[in-house]
């Protein structure tokens, strides 16, 4: 067992170099972007930037640990050089390379990279870089959250009105996305709300207190994985936007220093009248 948490630690350690690596390329590169494409919808960017982070993410994790998976948001999955069983027992990294690309086309300061990886079904470890404020976020299982090497805790607001939350908007929203009519029941009911542009960064924000909850629909097991697990390490709750399990395959997320969950869940399950 000790042998196995040294190893999850060294993975942390070099989880978190292939980051800030990334990070500073990411940075460097930040209102130099002149041309970018579309993916699923024209609001669903992609730049070469984002393709470069994640090769290089890539590179330092292959280098490391050739016979894990690797998932990335811009090349989809990379199985490693060993076949059959053993690679279906292989852990998978889980790469978003800078989720906030909407913002980081408009030069808009608010963006980051998370890694993650899933052993056994279950995410290990996460980190999420900002590399604009060199705030490396990070989590172990078991072992808490941490920014910059200092642990971390979820807010302690405990009701509604004290509490400040975050949405995002999922692309091709529609008059009847439930994004808006989740909007019109929760924001009158709380200190503020807000809708900055990267998840995995929001989790975080909830996960050091800055946030007491996030929700979002539609997103991607690279947008949350990271972020999932620092919440739970600093003592949040995440569920679905309806309360249940959340898995990465589900179709919206709730994350919040766990006070209030079941208030937001409540105002979250209601339909416009």
């Amino acid at each position: 067992m000790q042998d196995r948490q040294e190893e999850l630690k060294s993975k942390l350690e070099v989880a978190k170099q292939a980051a800030l690596q990334a990070g500073r390329y990411v940075r460097e590169a930040l209102g130099r972007v002149k041309h970018f494409s579309t993916k699923s919808s024209v609001t669903d960017l992609v730049t070469e930037v984002d393709r470069q982070s994640e090769a290089l993410i890539k590179k330092l994790l292959r280098e490391n640990f050739p016979g894990d998976r690797i998932l990335g948001e811009e090349g989809g999955i990379e199985e490693p050089s060993v076949g059959g069983k053993e690679a279906q027992r292989a852990d998978l990294w889980i790469i978003d390379p800078l989720d906030g690309t909407t913002n980081f086309v408009q030069g808009l300061p608010f963006f980051s990279i998370s890694i993650a990886l899933q052993r056994g079904g279950d995410i290990a470890l996460g980190v999420v870089y900002d590399p604009n404020r060199e705030e490396m976020f990070y989590a172990h299982r078991n072992f808490g959250s941490f920014l910059n090497d200092k642990p971390i805790r979820v807010s302690e607001q405990n009701n509604l009105q004290e509490s400040l939350v975050c949405t995002g908007f999922p692309y091709n929203i529609s008059p009847e996305e439930e994004t808006l009519i989740n909007i019109r029941n929760v924001a009158p009911r709380v200190r503020d709300l807000r809708a900055l542009g990267s998840a995995a960064l929001e989790l975080a924000y909830v996960a050091c207190g800055r946030l007491t909850g996030y929700w979002e629909w539609r997103l991607s097991p690279w947008d949350v994985a990271a972020g999932k697990l620092l919440v739970e390490e600093a003592g949040g709750c995440v569920t679905t936007c309806q309360g249940e399990p959340f898995s990465l395959s589900s179709p919206s997320i709730l994350a919040t220093n766990g006070k209030i969950h079941s208030d937001l869940v409540r105002l979250l399950s209601r339909r416009r009248k």
